[in-house]
Formats: structure tokens, C-alpha cells, sequence
């Protein structure tokens, strides 16, 4: 399967289908204003059938409903869920009438039903309008005729894709599909049918090209997420490994905790064994116990590996192959998702899962749990007494899964529903009650697996609402979307339960996740976890890391961690990865007991540090208590302010200007003194200015020891012993003491801070507050050699940088 073609036709597509619906709407008078009312009987000269009347009347209402671009996406999609669900199961030979409607089984573009129209069993097809149109030879209306009964038919088994809407999107139905240069020539030119017997997975990345275009809009216009942004903003197609890592170590895991001896683990390659001599689990009797839940479950990715994987378990304790489908989609899994595209994927893919493994499955009316969480708009009025419910239930679309109806909430709005007179005005409440009623208590329950990959969206992008109710919700990782859905996702697993997370790994370090980390390291036991290289996920911009956890403390469990750091780009993780797992002795396998993190302030989770550099951060003192750790000035506009030292005149500087620290690039020792900030009148005219801050002022014009706030690299530390100095917000500061001076100078440019510095702050930014943690530990002989050798590394650096123009202090270039 070529990639990038099948992204570029799905972005192709979802333009192109827009486009032809928006001609449909034009042609029968589906447009704002409407050229002809409700019932009209002719619409632009066209006269319309008493069918096609009721059809345009019910888009009509759905129009006024929903808003006419809302209609118009809806038909593009909706059709073109049709189309690929119908392609699948051409490549499979699974249609009723074991007829391809899509394609030819030579490869050849085409229909076999046009071509056999007369031979085509379709129940809710009229065999008398078939002959017609075949023996008139009109290939595509006869087309259009038997694809709308295909999905009519299809309808009863997989009512999901096709659900009926009395009809009305038949109208929306583009023209010219067929073509070879249409919707399905290309389609049919971009996949094979080997393509779509790989596997269900081809759905998913299908949804999610058919969105990049909508997502890459949204970031481009750096909007507020409103309800219809999140769902296209925040889908990310999980690979395939790292799927199977999660449901492995999580549903695996329970499966093999609970049976030693299962043939299952010859089939898990990412399962990582767990600490035997610490152990707690849910104890089970029978794959029918176990329930899995995927919150935000997308296009149903996870949910698809867990079919597999639970369908092994089945067969292994004896049950019949056609049995098993139906167990496990009534049992065993459930999904939730705020995008009814995205749900409909997922309840496709898993219907699939279970016709390869029961050719009647179709016949059997079984549906898979996957919940759509729409907006149910409640006003005070209908939800008397409770504002607050009613409010999260008419932004339900929006926060999804991470709400969490309380016992009193779900009696509540079944009280109020019972109380509804049959008047109807009451139905339509009470309808909507009932509906709050029963998604409340699907939101409810608990599961003895939980795995996601959540949304991810900073809290930059929330819209006021989203804002408010995270910040009230989940007060302590109210940044971003992910942390608050792991969150979720204590309440969500039963206590003892398995969860598997793939997310942006800043929640392992940064400060504001803090009581994230401490809060699984205190109550929950990390059971393993990968850190991906930077570049490591090809579908995301942020680093991320992929864990388990048992939802409850297991005293001194030991996780198995491996860290990728080394191994850059997408390509090598999974292999790397598995590498580890099958030989722990690799080099970039660990295991940690999580308590051990809390040694080091901020716990963050470092799990590759030795037990001796865990304990340096006890023995030692940070940096901070032996010398002050200060940030910088900002002076509001760095371009009005800041010059390079030679664009000023040198009778100006000490006078009009001062020199200035503003970080810079990787250097050691010396260097990076290429700035000076005007600052006439000690910095009046800086200090009036808007925006400016004139932060730690009273510490400028001193020796100190300065880094760069950003940096990509290592950490580098260099000597400003001067007193000619602004200490600038790019370019914060340390102040020891003349006699540690040079020690601590030594000590921040060892490779053994360079360690620490990874495990305390894998992340760009090295704030004062961050590097005054750093241990400090005072060794037990003289510090004059250590100094001496430290200041002669600052004197060969000093002449390094002064062997260059750009230094006011050059003299001459040493090659001359």
C-alpha cells in the first residue's frame, strides 16, 4: 500500500465529494434560501417524484437543523464511508449478493453488478427497475440505482455506515462516481485488492487522511477549538506496534497473569514480563469476564488488536470459532468517541474483524459497543435545579469521555424523564433525558482494561467553555487534553485493572505534571513504559512515550522501561523496541522500582539513572542553596533594544550601552559575548517600556556563571567573571561565592551534570529554577587543583573566542 497516494487520494476525495454534493443540494433547491418551499413540487424546472419530495423535505428540516455546511460534510463523508466499507467487502467477497458493486475481480475498473444487473440479488431492490434501466443502457443511473440498495440492504447488518435517514441522502448522492477519473476509478487505482485484504487497519488511515486537510486548517488558523475542531484537530492514527505494545501489557498481561502457562505469550512480541515476585491482579475464570474500554476510541485501531487478541483467549478455553465474534462484541469491548465518523470506522472495522470469523455474522443483528458522545442540548427549563449537568450534557461533543456522571446524576435525569407529561413538547424532553440517561450510564462504568491514545491539544486551543470545565475538573493537569484522560482513566479501569496510554512524554518531567507523576507513583504502579526518539512518531510533532500501569500501588514492583533516545526516526523504534524486550541486557532496557524517582526533585521519571546517581541528588545540596539561581531581564522588543557590540560606536558603550548576556549557541568556558542592550539613564527609557521586566535587577553588573535558556543539545555553562554584565531572559545566572567559583563552573560542565541534567530536564527550556536543582557535591580533597584546571579551560577558551573578528577582543587570526 503506497501512503502517501492513498493520503493524496482521500484529501482528493473529500474535496471532490463536497463539491458533488453541494451540486446535488443546488440541483434539487437544498440551498439557504431555499429557491422553492416545504412540499414543493417542482425545484429548478425539475419535477420531483413524491419520493424525492419527502426526500427534499427531510433535508430540508436537517438543513434548518444543523446548518447547511454541517449538511453538506455530512453527505461527503457519509458517502464516503459507504464507498470504502462497500470496497472492502468486494476485495472479500462478503456483499449478500456476492455481486462487486465497486470493482471487477480482474483488476479492471468497472461494476459487476451493472455488468450482471439482471443476476444481482438485492433484497430491497426492484428487479422490474433493474431490467429497465439495463435494457435501456443507462449504466450510471442503474449504478447509482443498485449502490443505494446495496446500502439499503447493508443497513440491517451494519447500521453504523448505513443508517437509514428515511431515504434523504440518496438525493445527496454525487454524480460521475464511476468514472475512472471519479471517486471510485481513483479509489481503485490507489488500493488493490490485496490492499484491502492486509487487513481492517486500511479503514483507519483512510479517516484520518479524508481529515488532514481539516486538521492542518485548524493549526494553520490558530483558532479556539470549537466542538467541530476537536475530533479533526486531535485523531491520530496509532501505529501499528505500538498498539500492540499497549494492549499486550495490558490486556495480555491480565490474560497471562491469570494463566501462567497460555500459549498466548508465543504470539505477544512487544510483551515485556512483568515482576513476578510483585504481583496483584483481577483474578478471572473466563475471557467473558474481561472488559476493555477505549475512551477515545477514534477509528477503532486499539479495539481491533484487542479483537485479536481476545479472540485467542477464546480459542484457547475451548469455544467455537462462529460463537466467539459475538461474545466479544457484546462483552468484552466497548469504544467511545466524540466524532460519529470516527465511530462509524470503528464499528465497521470491528464488524469486519468478526465476519472473517463467522460468515453469518451479518445475520446475526450484533452491533459493537462503540458510543457516540454528541451534544444533548438541555435547557434549565428541561433539567430543572441542576444547571451544571444540563451544561456538560450541551457540550458532551466537546469533553467527551473525560465526563464522569456521578450514581445521583444518572437517578436524576431518569426521575426527571419518568415526571414528562405525553404532551409534545414534554416528548422531545423527555426523548433527550432518556438519551442523557443512558449515554451517563455508559460513562459510568468500569472496566477491568483501559487503553488509549487520547487527544492531544494544549489548553491554548480550548474554547472558554472547554477551559472552564478542565480547570474545574482536572485542576491539577489542566494543560492539555492527554493528561486529563489519563486522569479519566483511573475512574474509567476497576482498581487492580490494566492500562496502556500512548502520549506526549513532557508529563515523565516538566513541572506542571508533576502531581500527575506523583499521583501514579503514589496510588497507581508503573508497569512499563517505551520513550520514543524526538522524531520517533511520524505522525505527531511532539516527543512521545508510550506506558502501562495497574490502577492501584504495588509496594517496590519493579517496571521494565526502554528508552530509545538514540535511535532516531521512526523507522528504528519498533525494532529497537522489540530488540530490548527480547534481550534486556541490550543496553537501553531498565528496571525501576517508581518510588526510586521520587529521590530526585520534581520526580521526574528517570528510570535510566543508577542507583548512584539517584542517590547524589540525597547526599548532595542543589545548586540553588550555594549559589543563587537568577533569570534575566526582557526588554519588550528585543530589535529596538539589542545590538550586535560592533553595530555601536565604541565611545557608546559603558555609556549608552552595557553589555549583554543573551545565551546563544553550545559553548563551554568562555564566550558567546556578542550583545549589548541600551541602557541611558541605568535603562530608563527600557524600564518605561511596555513589556519590558527588569527581573533580579540588583544582581547585573556581577561575576556570575551563565547558560542558555533554550537549547536543543547539551547544557553549556561558561564564566561572565565581570562586573560589565545585564543579565538578559535568554541568558539567566548563577552567582557563587569567589571560592567556589570555579569548582561549580567545572562541576555544571561535567558529563556527570550532563546525566543529571537529562533526567531532571529532557526538554529545551533551562530555567534558573530548573538548574538550581542540580546536586552539588563538595569533594573531599582540596578544590585548588579542580579550580586550577577549570580556569586554564577558561583561559583556553577565552583565547579560542578571541581568535575571531567577531570578539572585541581579537587581535589577529592565529593562522596569520
Amino acid at each position: 500500500m503506497n501512503d502517501s497516494a492513498l493520503k493524496s487520494f482521500c484529501t482528493w476525495a473529500r474535496t471532490e465529494l463536497i463539491k458533488g454534493v453541494e451540486a446535488q443540494m443546488v440541483r434539487y433547491g437544498i440551498t439557504e434560501p431555499a429557491p422553492a418551499p416545504v412540499g414543493s413540487e417542482t425545484v429548478n424546472g425539475l419535477p420531483l417524484s413524491p419520493a424525492e419530495i419527502e426526500q427534499r423535505d427531510e433535508l430540508l428540516r436537517m438543513q434548518a437543523e444543523v446548518g447547511h455546511e454541517a449538511l453538506r460534510d455530512r453527505a461527503a463523508y457519509t458517502w464516503f464511508n459507504r464507498i470504502v466499507a462497500i470496497r472492502f467487502m468486494d476485495a472479500r467477497g462478503w456483499l449478500p449478493g456476492r455481486m462487486r458493486m465497486l470493482s471487477r475481480a480482474d483488476g479492471s475498473h468497472g461494476s459487476e453488478a451493472v455488468e450482471n444487473a439482471l443476476d444481482v440479488e438485492i433484497a430491497t431492490a426492484d428487479t422490474d427497475r433493474i431490467a429497465e434501466l439495463k435494457m435501456a443502457g443507462l449504466d450510471e443511473p442503474l449504478w447509482r440505482y443498485l449502490f443505494v440498495a446495496q446500502c439499503e440492504e447493508l443497513a440491517d447488518c451494519l447500521p453504523g455506515v448505513f443508517e437509514r435517514v428515511g431515504g434523504a441522502m440518496e438525493l445527496l448522492l454525487p454524480q460521475g462516481l464511476m468514472m475512472a477519473d471519479g471517486v471510485v476509478g481513483k479509489l481503485n487505482a490507489v488500493l488493490a485488492d490485496e490492499d484491502w485484504r492486509e487487513g481492517v487497519t486500511v479503514l483507519g488511515w483512510m479517516y484520518q487522511y479524508y481529515n488532514a486537510d481539516v486538521k492542518d486548517e485548524f493549526f494553520k488558523s490558530k483558532r479556539k477549538a470549537a466542538a467541530e475542531d476537536i475530533a479533526p484537530a486531535t485523531q491520530l492514527f496509532t501505529p501499528e506496534w505500538i498498539v500492540r505494545y499497549m494492549v499486550e501489557n495490558s490486556l495480555g498481561r491480565l490474560w497471562m497473569l491469570n494463566n501462567p502457562g497460555s500459549t498466548l505469550r508465543e504470539h505477544m512480541k512487544y510483551y515485556i514480563e512483568p515482576d513476578a515476585e510483585h504481583e496483584d491482579f483481577i483474578r478471572i475464570s473466563s475471557p467473558e469476564e474481561i472488559s476493555l474500554c477505549d475512551p477515545a476510541c477514534g477509528s477503532g485501531h486499539i479495539l481491533v488488536y484487542a479483537f485479536e487478541l481476545l479472540f485467542a483467549m477464546y480459542e484457547e478455553r475451548g469455544y467455537r470459532e462462529r460463537e466467539i465474534p459475538e461474545l466479544i462484541l457484546t462483552k468484552n469491548l466497548a469504544g467511545m468517541e466524540i466524532d460519529p465518523r470516527a465511530a462509524q470506522i470503528a464499528e465497521l472495522a470491528l464488524a469486519m474483524c468478526a465476519r472473517e470469523h463467522n460468515r453469518r455474522f451479518f445475520r446475526r443483528g450484533v452491533r459493537a459497543d462503540v458510543t457516540v458522545l454528541t451534544s444533548i442540548p438541555l435547557g434549565e427549563d428541561e433539567l430543572p435545579g441542576n444547571k451544571k449537568l444540563a451544561e456538560e450534557l450541551s457540550h458532551l461533543g466537546e469533553i467527551g469521555s473525560l465526563f464522569n456522571p456521578s450514581e445521583d446524576e444518572i437517578d436524576e435525569l431518569k426521575a426527571t424523564a419518568a415526571s414528562c407529561s405525553d404532551d409534545l413538547f414534554a416528548t422531545a424532553t423527555k426523548t433527550k433525558l432518556e438519551s442523557a440517561a443512558a449515554i451517563c450510564e455508559k460513562l459510568s462504568r468500569r472496566f477491568t482494561c483501559v487503553v488509549a491514545n487520547p487527544p492531544y491539544m494544549g489548553s491554548s486551543s480550548f474554547n472558554p467553555f472547554t477551559s472552564k470545565w478542565i480547570k474545574k475538573n482536572y485542576p491539577d493537569v489542566k494543560g492539555d487534553l492527554f493528561s486529563s484522560f489519563v486522569v479519566r482513566m483511573f475512574s474509567l479501569a476497576k482498581d487492580h485493572g490494566e492500562c496502556g496510554v500512548m502520549s506526549p512524554f513532557v508529563w515523565m518531567f516538566i513541572g506542571s505534571y508533576e502531581k500527575l507523576r506523583n499521583e501514579i507513583i503514589d496510588n497507581r504502579t508503573l508497569t512499563s513504559l517505551i520513550q520514543l526518539e524526538y522524531s520517533g512518531f511520524a505522525g505527531a510533532t511532539v516527543p512521545i512515550c508510550t506506558y502501562t500501569f495497574h490502577n492501584s500501588f504495588v509496594k517496590g514492583y519493579k517496571g521494565g522501561y526502554v528508552r530509545l533516545s538514540d535511535f532516531v526516526g521512526a523507522a528504528v523504534q519498533a525494532p529497537k523496541a522489540l530488540e530490548a524486550i527480547r534481550n534486556p541486557g541490550c543496553g537501553w532496557f531498565y528496571r525501576r522500582d517508581a518510588e526510586t524517582f521520587k529521590q530526585i526533585p520534581g520526580t521526574p521519571i528517570a528510570y535510566w539513572l543508577g542507583e548512584g546517581a539517584n542517590n547524589s541528588f540525597g547526599a548532595g545540596q542543589p545548586l540553588a542553596k550555594i549559589a543563587k539561581t537568577r533569570k534575566g531581564m526582557f526588554t519588550g522588543n528585543n530589535d529596538l533594544f539589542l545590538r550586535q557590540w560592533y553595530e555601536v560606536s565604541c565611545s557608546l558603550i559603558d555609556i549608552d550601552y552595557k553589555f549583554y548576556s543573551k545565551g546563544g549557541p553550545y559553548r563551554r568556558w568562555y564566550g558567546n559575548r556578542d550583545y549589548v542592550v541600551r541602557w541611558k539613564d541605568d535603562g530608563k527609557e527600557i524600564k518605561a517600556f511596555p513589556g519590558s521586566g527588569n527581573i533580579n535587577e540588583s544582581d547585573y553588573f556581577k561575576s556570575c556563571l551563565c547558560w542558555s535558556l533554550i537549547t536543543s543539545g547539551d547544557i553549556s555553562f561558561r564564566a561572565l567573571n565581570t562586573d560589565e554584565f545585564v543579565m538578559g531572559d535568554a541568558g539567566p545566572a548563577c552567582y557563587p561565592n569567589p571560592e567556589m567559583y570555579f569548582y561549580l563552573l567545572g562541576l555544571l560542565n561535567s558529563s556527570s551534570i550532563q546525566l543529571l541534567s537529562k533526567a531532571i530536564n529532557p526538554t529545551l527550556n533551562w530555567s534558573a529554577g530548573v538548574v538550581g536543582s542540580f546536586p552539588v557535591l563538595l569533594p573531599r580533597e582540596s578544590l585548588d587543583g579542580i579550580k586550577s584546571l577549570v580556569a586554564e579551560q577558561v583561559v583556553e577558551s577565552e583565547v579560542d573566542w578571541d581568535s575571531f573578528e567577531t570578539s572585541w577582543d581579537f587581535k589577529r587570526n592565529p593562522l596569520v
